[in-house]
């Protein structure tokens, strides 16, 4: 942790923490680093979210934690901060879960084709269920971590054209479509037909641009922030092709290393944001939604037949796709049972 001890007040929300802790008089020196990181952009929801939490901690924690808040990717992007909270470099991290499948397998249980289409109410009953419990023991066991409370929703992954003007999953086939992250994502997209494309978020302009790609898996938000709609992003398939969650991780090192009063802080306080968080989540999606349309963007919406046609093509490969991606039986099982037992009508 020398290396973070030595670096200065950097951008995003590190020097707002900063001064809480000196305003409560904390010697910072003596208190145990608590590292948060996060590679969303101040404006974005989640890191909202998160840098209230970074402040609630500091404040509460009473000394005992040197909080220092970093976001827009300043220490690491998400695919890279994962190892460094399991080594203990970085004491908190919020990844999403297309960023997590290839190092714990059952993550990707969330993006099968058993949820496309499904409601918020129902993935948020998969999350907090007990799939959501498995998968988070998963991550615990794999990572050496600790996840602390409820997931934060991102919100919808929509396909988005570039190209093309994609009206229903048919416009898919023999198309290329650019995916963030996530085995699982990759392979629903194959089943439609298309081919994913793995590309940095920072390339993604310059592919666009260069009319590389048909369309773009995405969210209202991401796209709005990007500003990909003048990139050529000209359309959207409202199919709600899956619901990502960031997963609330700290360092087991870190974890260990505290008493137990101050790890029912920490749970304390991510409890207090996580609720009002996934309303702000949803809040963030539909106002983004708004400024893409305002700029000329085209939504398809299909409807429920059209929906439960598609999952029905996808539904014919489940078992195959969650074989390829490793997902465990008793993950499948649990996955299997929310469905039957009516949540997911």
């Amino acid at each position: 942790m020398s290396k973070l001890r030595g670096m200065g007040i950097m951008k995003g929300g590190f020097s707002l923490v900063f001064l809480l802790l000196a305003a409560y008089g904390i010697e910072a020196q003596s208190s145990i680093p608590f590292v948060v990181s996060i590679e969303n952009v101040s404006a974005h929801f989640q890191a909202k979210a998160t840098r209230e939490f970074a402040e609630k901690l500091a404040a509460r924690s009473a000394g005992e934690l040197q909080v220092r808040y970093y976001d827009g990717a300043t220490l690491y992007r998400d695919a890279e901060v994962v190892k460094k909270v399991a080594k203990g470099e970085v004491a908190c991290a919020f990844p999403g879960l297309w960023q997590l499948d290839e190092m714990v397998p059952d993550t990707a249980v969330f993006m099968l084709p058993s949820v496309y289409g499904r409601s918020i109410a129902q993935m948020r009953e998969l999350a907090d269920g007990p799939l959501g419990a498995l998968v988070s023991k998963r991550v615990e066991e794999t990572l050496g971590v600790v996840v602390i409370g409820p997931w934060l929703d991102l919100g919808y992954g929509q396909l988005f054209g570039a190209r093309i003007d994609i009206k229903g999953v048919g416009d898919l086939a023999g198309k290329r479509i650019r995916v963030a992250g996530g085995r699982g994502n990759e392979e629903r997209v194959r089943a439609f037909g298309a081919s994913p494309v793995l590309i940095p978020s920072s390339d993604l302009p310059a592919y666009l641009k260069g009319g590389l790609l048909d369309g773009v898996l995405s969210t209202y938000e991401s796209v709005d922030s990007a500003a990909l709609d003048k990139q050529g992003l000209r359309s959207v398939l409202e199919d709600r092709e899956y619901y990502p969650f960031y997963l609330p991780l700290v360092s087991r090192a870190v974890w260990d290393s505290m008493s137990p009063k101050l790890r029912e802080t920490v749970i304390a306080c991510w409890r207090e944001v996580a609720g009002p968080a996934r309303a702000g989540s949803v809040a963030a999606q539909d106002k983004a939604k708004a400024h893409l349309v305002a700029r000329g963007l085209v939504v398809h919406v299909p409807g429920d037949d059209e929906i439960a046609r598609a999952r029905a093509i996808l539904l014919g490969e489940e078992g195959e796709i969650a074989a390829r991606l490793s997902v465990s039986d008793e993950a499948l099982g649990l996955l299997e049972k929310a469905f039957r037992s009516g949540h997911g009508r």
